[in-house]
């Protein structure tokens, strides 16, 4: 299996991915690089429905 990791080890990368259509995400995971001591520390969610004008994602916002 593969995976992504930015080419820059610093705080400022992103990975954009782009729903064709509103989807319900139930779960988001993250994990270590396979053989080194790379991981994940904290991230930040954010949501557009345009792809512009980005939201931070907030536990209030879920429906249900």
């Amino acid at each position: 299996a593969g995976g992504w990791s930015p080419l820059d080890s610093n705080k400022y990368q992103w990975l954009e991915i782009k729903l064709e259509q509103r989807t319900e995400i139930t779960a988001i995971a993250t994990q270590g690089r396979y053989g080194s001591s790379d991981w994940v520390t904290r991230y930040l969610l954010m949501f557009s429905d345009t792809g512009h004008n980005w939201r931070p994602y907030r536990q209030e916002d879920s429906i249900g």
